[in-house]
């Protein structure tokens, strides 16, 4: 610990290590209100009415795991609230055909619980049953995009010693790309964005390009 510690102040890195133990010390991390539980979830749904009992039963099965203190996947797995939102049941013998739930579980108090999310979702009018998110739509060059902020992340993570994944991931660059300094991206924060994200925004503006030059490829101002 001493070694590491004196080693980041040396090279001026111990505010990095400051923001990362900021996310773990803050209570929003840990404190996901129940209404917003969905957002842990990958969307594997398509239609509205599958989106409306995803989110009731996510919000469910955070409120359960709270009052009775353990793991999300104790009360009910995610695969188990896939197949409920794509499968719809309506009964207890809709139910007892998941894969995803094991057997009686369909006479349990959780069972009747799962039917009520279902329901709730299914007497919803058409207006007002929820948008299914969508990502962002890929602009024109955005491809082309991304391949030259993949070069500028493997450059400034040789430059920095620093593992590319730890400053920005393949999706992250993808949505710095489409939405440039309006990403929602670790990459366009805190120490991330003084290596990376402000010569990504500069490249991207046309601000700045890559040359290659005795063999080795660089970052030139324009």
């Amino acid at each position: 610990y001493k070694h590491l510690q004196a080693k980041l102040e040396e090279e001026q890195r111990a505010h990095w290590v400051t923001e990362e133990m900021a996310v773990l010390t803050a209570p929003e991390t840990y404190d996901l209100a129940p209404e917003d539980a969905w957002k842990r979830l990958k969307l594997r749904i398509k239609k509205p009415i599958e989106f409306a009992i995803l989110k009731n039963l996510a919000q469910w099965r955070e409120s359960q795991a709270r009052e009775k203190n353990v793991p999300r996947n104790r009360i009910i797995k995610d695969d188990a609230i896939y197949e409920s939102a794509q499968s719809q049941p309506v009964d207890t013998s809709g139910l007892g055909r998941l894969r995803t739930l094991h057997k009686g579980f369909e006479r349990s108090a959780s069972g009747q619980a799962i039917l009520d999310c279902v329901a709730r979702a299914k007497a919803l009018e058409r207006d007002d049953l929820p948008k299914v998110p969508r990502p962002p739509q890929s602009r024109e060059g955005t491809s082309a995009a991304v391949d030259l902020l993949k070069v500028l992340l493997k450059l400034t993570a040789e430059q920095y010693a620093v593992a590319s994944k730890i400053i920005a991931s393949a999706s992250h660059l993808e949505e710095i790309a489409i939405k440039g300094e309006d990403a929602d991206v670790p990459a366009l924060k805190g120490w991330r964005k003084e290596l990376f994200g402000d010569k990504a925004l500069k490249l991207l503006n046309g601000e700045s390009g890559l040359r290659f030059e005795n063999r080795k490829i660089g970052v030139v101002e324009l």
